[in-house]
């Protein structure tokens, strides 16, 4: 059976902001998994041997057993991370975070307080405080921006803010239209291409890693050894609902399998299902995607946009500039 290497979990769906590109707000209301459902969750990954468990929300830290979970899952072998928005992170929170290991993913979307008031809200100042306990503290920190039409050419800078707050490193991703997330917020492909030559250009100036998620068409933009695409990890990775459902993808609302039968037998099930097979090879790629040389890694991009945007998870991904001559709908349609 095949390695699972990352484990995406929704531990809830609430959240103490409302960020314009969320795409988690679906979730909000949902059934969370109890404490008791959560370790057993979590006991189920140890016996497949999954090997990273990735917190996100919503707001992670909203949940009140987030300690007692991050304990339960290091002590079965896993790695960890938690998605936050820094908000709720007291100095206590981030000394038991640093002292775990646990990388601290935080959610930027901007290199200025205007940017991110625009996207994010009046929270900057706080931002910044608490990035510097984070800091204080010695724990290992990555910023998140998500790409779009507010922030794609603040790249280059929010980059370079990164390095210079001491992070680990930085990742970027183009927006995925669902959730509060519209059209009319998703960069066209030019915008996207510009924003990683910025994020590139300063990661080379700088000697500071840089990746790239759910755009693995990166790879045919950007030459650089310090910024690299994160390929998409399809029939390698399981992505959990707050109550416990197996998705597709998390920006994909298909349920492939459920927690409630056991993590072996989801896991199984997750790697037999039609759609996680046929995602996960070139075949069947359409238009300008089937004789595209990058095609046998990118897989046609971003399945959740191609879907999304052309209603056809085989479609190219929209947001690549080598998929010339497909028409995209016009702004301002709403998302799913």
């Amino acid at each position: 059976m095949s390695l699972c290497w990352l484990v995406v979990w929704i531990a809830t769906g609430r959240c103490n902001l409302s960020c314009r590109h969320c795409y988690a707000v679906r979730f909000n209301g949902m059934r969370e998994l109890s404490t008791h459902e959560a370790i057993e969750m979590i006991r189920g990954l140890a016996e497949i041997r999954a090997k990273h468990l990735s917190i996100t929300g919503g707001e992670p830290l909203l949940r009140r057993d987030l300690v007692k979970l991050i304990c339960e899952a290091q002590e079965l072998g896993l790695e960890v991370s938690v998605v936050t928005n820094t908000m709720l992170l007291s100095d206590e929170l981030a000394s038991f975070l640093a002292k775990r290991d646990v990388e601290v993913q935080v959610s930027f979307d901007a290199a200025s307080e205007k940017t991110y008031l625009a996207i994010r809200g009046p929270y900057w100042s706080r931002l910044m405080d608490r990035v510097g306990v984070l800091r204080s503290f010695g724990a290992k920190f990555r910023p998140i921006m998500t790409i779009n039409t507010i922030n794609y050419f603040e790249a280059g800078k929010y980059v370079e803010l990164c390095e210079s707050l001491g992070a680990m490193e930085a990742a970027l991703i183009p927006v995925i239209p669902v959730g509060r997330a519209s059209l009319d917020i998703m960069p066209e492909p030019w915008m996207v291409e510009e924003a990683f030559k910025l994020a590139s250009s300063a990661a080379d100036e700088r000697g500071f890693k840089v990746e790239f998620w759910c755009s693995p068409f990166a790879k045919a933009l950007i030459k650089s050894k310090w910024a690299s695409p994160a390929l998409c990890m399809i029939n390698s990775s399981l992505d959990i609902a707050p109550d416990g459902s197996i998705m597709l993808c998390d920006t994909i609302d298909v349920k492939v399998s459920d927690v409630s039968i056991g993590i072996p037998k989801a896991w199984e099930e997750y790697l037999n299902n039609r759609l996680v097979k046929e995602l996960s090879t070139p075949i069947g790629l359409k238009e300008a995607c089937s004789k595209c040389p990058y095609a046998q890694e990118c897989l046609g991009g971003c399945h959740a946009r191609a879907k999304i945007v052309y209603g056809d998870l085989k479609m190219p991904d929209p947001l690549c500039p080598l998929a010339h001559g497909v028409k995209r709908p016009s702004r301002g349609a709403s998302s799913a």
